[in-house]
């Protein structure tokens, strides 16, 4: 059986006239009508007419706050119509039958959880061993004899034999087509990653099922709640021979995705039933305008509650901390700031060497992101979160100079959230600190090289802050007021009297420039 599926479409046209006059046809009730289709069974001819029609926020639907779509199954012998708004109240039954539904979508959001991230052990080809090919030997043999055997036709002043000028022919092909090495691939063990993921849609759907005849409407309220589990592999090296193999077993990024942009259907018959179930709680109205009015309140309520989620509130003294996030990695611990509403930015050695991180709000949310964008050279990294935060405002313009006073938020040796301040030593372009040299912890680029200045007229622009910014700061916000001038990266070391531990220069810290990370969001982030 071949189930149909009504889109919604979302065009809405209000009306507040009164409802058109009942046909002087008599229809059935919604209970009998749903029982007579029933028993009529789906591939019946359509016992009758009804309209769908949308009613859903367009404030979420253009800031993309719904995560997929909805759609109705019809699975009963009904004829239903996608409609508009108008269509569904105030058009004659003749046209639409009787009943009438209209739909208001609250919530669709998928999220997952991300358990049990483990290394896999695989193999990946590390070198290649280049040897002689044998055929090739043969091969030029073969062309050199025949090579002969044609000049002597030549020296003789006769034409080459044609057997002997195909078999010319064919050994320069066979040449050419044959490589002179051939190359024996060298494995060398590496490690992936694989996670379980259990992901989640979850549906709120605010309906109306209108009675024209009766003039009367039935509102009620559905979730639908779909769960999916995933076993999913990061890092699989292209080279890897079992690569597909591991595809086989495993789910990728694409996938998890795919599934979770999947409309939700609900069959017709279980809205139905819902909606029969609900008939003892029916209004009465003699207008279109107290019908729209609940219709208003119900967008206007989905639209309040993602509005608040999107932490345009400010609960805390400080709302700059709703921005922040700390960002753990094994061993290690660093900074992040919300750029867009589910879009954190950090320092790319904060999250190096893995896709998938965890990450903690100052209201104690933890959650998890992957990683969809860095730059090395700039020591940027952009991480897709589920969970949305108030995006940071960057400064504009050249106003940053010595002496503006300047805070950082991060958490820095592991004390969570944590505010220092200082002010703007200078602005430097200067070699980026993550290329000068091996470094286990880049938290804070400690670099026993970096002890002198390294001016390039092609560096990394940074803001130079005398702000107190140590291990666990990388990634975070520095604050000029409530606008971003940077993202704290690095620190000059130079060597200790022993000689062997490098030692932190104080009062020295450097920040990506906000107009380098600017333009590393935005080239990351065009077209989507």
């Amino acid at each position: 059986m071949t189930i149909r599926t009504v889109p919604l479409i979302l065009l809405i046209l209000w009306w507040y006239g009164g409802l058109a006059a009942p046909a002087g046809a008599d229809y059935p009730d919604l209970r009998s009508l749903v029982e007579a289709a029933r028993a009529a069974g789906p591939d019946a001819a359509d016992l009758g007419g009804m309209v769908i029609a949308p009613a859903t926020s367009q404030q979420l639907l253009r800031q993309g706050d719904l995560d997929f779509k909805f759609a109705v199954g019809i699975d009963l012998p009904i004829d239903l119509q996608p409609g508009t708004l108008s269509t569904a109240i105030v058009a004659p039954m003749a046209e639409t039958g009787r009943f009438a539904i209209v739909f208001e979508v609250a919530m669709a959001k998928a999220s997952r959880k991300v358990r049990d991230v483990r290394d896999e052990d695989s193999r990946k080809v590390v070198d290649m061993l280049k040897h002689a090919n044998p055929a090739y030997k043969n091969a030029m043999g073969r062309l050199d004899q025949l090579s002969k055997k044609a000049d002597r036709y030549v020296a003789a002043d006769k034409p080459v034999h044609p057997k002997v000028a195909a078999q010319l022919g064919d050994a320069q092909s066979r040449l050419m087509a044959t490589p002179p090495y051939l190359e024996q691939p060298i494995f060398g063990s590496y490690k992936y990653k694989a996670a379980d993921v259990e992901a989640t849609k979850a549906l709120t759907v605010n309906y109306y099922v209108i009675d024209k005849q009766a003039r009367s409407y039935v509102r009620s309220t559905f979730d639908v709640v779909e769960n999916q589990h995933f076993i999913m592999a990061y890092g699989v090296d292209p080279t890897d021979p079992d690569k597909d193999r591991i595809h086989a077993d495993h789910s990728f990024e694409k996938d998890v995705r795919d599934w979770e942009r999947a409309a939700v259907i609900v069959p017709l018959s279980r809205l139905l039933d819902h909606a029969v179930g609900q008939q003892g709680a029916a209004q009465s109205f003699a207008a279109a305008a107290p019908l729209l009015a609940e219709l208003s309140r119900d967008r206007s309520s989905a639209a309040a509650r993602v509005e608040a989620e999107r932490f345009d509130a400010r609960p805390l003294n400080d709302p700059r901390f709703d921005s922040v996030v700390a960002i753990f990695r094994p061993g290690l611990l660093g900074s992040g700031f919300y750029v867009r509403s589910n879009i954190v930015m950090t320092n790319w050695h904060v999250v190096k060497g893995g896709d998938i991180v965890e990450l903690k709000r100052y209201d104690g949310r933890e959650f998890f992101g992957q990683v969809i964008g860095r730059d090395t050279r700039l020591d940027l990294a952009l991480i897709k979160v589920q969970e949305r935060g108030r995006p940071v405002e960057f400064m504009t313009g050249k106003d940053v100079k010595p002496g503006d006073m300047t805070e950082v938020i991060g958490h820095p040796v592991g004390y969570a959230f944590t505010i220092t301040r200082g002010q703007v030593s200078g602005i430097r372009r200067l070699r980026p600190a993550i290329l000068e040299g091996p470094s286990d912890d880049r938290s804070l680029a400690a670099n026993p090289n970096y002890n002198t200045p390294r001016h390039k007229s092609d560096g990394v622009l940074y803001v130079q802050t005398d702000a107190a910014i140590n291990h666990g700061n990388s990634g975070g916000p520095v604050f000029i007021g409530n606008k971003v001038v940077g993202i704290a990266d690095w620190s000059p070391y130079e060597p200790a009297a022993d000689g062997v531990s490098p030692v932190k220069v104080p009062g020295i810290a450097f920040a990506v420039h906000y107009s380098e990370a600017v333009r590393f969001l935005n080239d990351a982030l065009r077209g989507e």
